[in-house]
């Protein structure tokens, strides 16, 4: 057991010892964000008008893993109307150039507020868009969000998923 304990404990100061000898950086993000609720039921569509505005804000860090590719954490809190949730994003970036890249990866909605029987408050997203750095402490990114998960845990034959735009500019405070 005493053997498990130092091989943890030694797993943990050579990660810590990693962590803090990277650069770190932190970035504020905010902007606007649009959600489209797409509703079937019996494999028909219902267009029930669900398309909403509204804002988000948050914070972002790009952990350089090679000279072309980055990993983007990002820890969002978006509001819309009365429904506030968390967005929680490991997004890959690919530098196509100094000033432009790709962003790809997955991303998890949290729901804050509560929601009717037979619904999840969680889902699970893929994101695509592009970020644009416009000067060394400024940056541009837009991004689209499509649910791979279905927020209807019933038993009936319903698919409720959701797709959010999010378009905002960024400052890099570290």
């Amino acid at each position: 057991m005493e053997k498990h304990k130092f091989c943890l404990c030694l797993l943990l100061i050579t990660t810590a010892l990693n962590l803090s000898a990277q650069d770190f950086n932190l970035s504020a993000v905010g902007g606007y964000l649009n959600l489209d609720i797409n509703f079937k039921v019996n494999g028909e569509e219902f267009d029930l008008g669900n398309k909403s505005s509204g804002f988000y804000i948050g914070a972002l860090t790009n952990i350089t893993l090679t000279e072309k590719i980055d990993l983007q954490p990002e820890l969002l809190f978006g509001a819309i109307e009365d429904n506030n949730s968390l967005y929680l994003g490991a997004l890959g970036k690919y530098n196509v150039s100094d000033e432009f890249s790709l962003l790809l990866g997955p991303a998890f909605n949290y729901l804050l507020e509560d929601i009717v029987d037979d619904y999840s408050k969680l889902g699970i997203f893929a994101v695509i868009g592009p970020s644009y750095d416009i000067t060394d402490k400024f940056f541009a990114q837009a991004k689209y969000s499509f649910q791979l998960n279905n927020f209807y845990t019933g038993d009936s034959d319903i698919t409720s998923r959701a797709n959010f735009l999010l378009v905002g500019v960024g400052y890099k405070i570290l």
